[in-house]
């Protein structure tokens, strides 16, 4: 009698433990869907906000096809990522645990495009919380010219010149080693900068120019969207 009492206060006691472990593991995969608005007259907007765990935010914005939608995040977690889903869900249009930390697509189609933020799992698992400031921007809208492997050949596609245009105030361009938000930083330039245009491509959906100052020297890659055409 008293073996059968032991027996089933462990089969009691390991079903609590199963029902215990399952609560946190159903409240922390919870998602948050927030319709991002834009303020009259403003083609951008900064959100700041925070994730934990398996807790994941999505943030839909509205789009034309042939718009530019150009997304930035910062964070104070290396694990804390972000995806863009266009309307019909599917393969994410940009994965960030791939790309990095900004986005600078031409969506095809017009509807809503998601911003999934999120902790990568080894991150999500130990409980860990990120806080992140999201920059979206839709800008343009001219017609989707079929894709190409390279914006230009040299200086010969393009303006010899680009301004640098669109910085965060305070903040600065990196201009890197490579043509990857992973590669190291060459040096940074603020907005107004000239620099030489050695040619762009796309990486992914990123697109990237390749980038001197005028005397030839800090030669490295750095972010189409920051670049505009120079007035002289």
């Amino acid at each position: 009698m008293c073996r059968w009492r032991a027996f089933s206060g462990a089969v009691i006691a390991a079903a609590l433990l199963v029902f215990a472990d399952a609560g946190p593991q159903t409240a922390v995969a919870q998602e948050r869907n927030v319709r991002v608005e834009f303020g009259r007259g403003q083609s951008s907007t900064v959100i700041r906000g925070t994730v934990r765990g398996y807790e994941g935010a999505n943030y839909r914005v509205n789009v034309r096809g042939g718009q530019r939608l150009a997304v930035t995040m910062d964070s104070s977690n290396g694990s804390n990522y972000f995806n863009i889903l266009g309307p019909g869900g599917g393969d994410a249009l940009f994965n960030g645990s791939i790309s990095g930390d900004f986005a600078d697509i031409i969506v095809p189609d017009s509807g809503d495009y998601v911003v999934q933020v999120y902790l990568m799992r080894n991150a999500a698992r130990r409980n860990e919380q990120a806080r992140f400031t999201l920059r979206i921007e839709v800008t343009g809208g001219r017609p989707i010219a079929p894709p190409q492997p390279d914006f230009a050949d040299g200086l010969s596609g393009g303006p010899d010149f680009f301004q640098v245009a669109g910085v965060s105030r305070g903040d600065a361009l990196n201009i890197r080693s490579r043509p990857s938000a992973q590669s190291p930083i060459v040096t940074r330039v603020v907005n107004g900068e000239i620099l030489r245009n050695g040619g762009c491509r796309m990486t992914g959906q990123t697109r990237w120019c390749r980038v001197s100052r005028p005397d030839g020297s800090d030669s490295g890659w750095a972010a189409g969207r920051f670049l505009i055409e120079a007035s002289n």
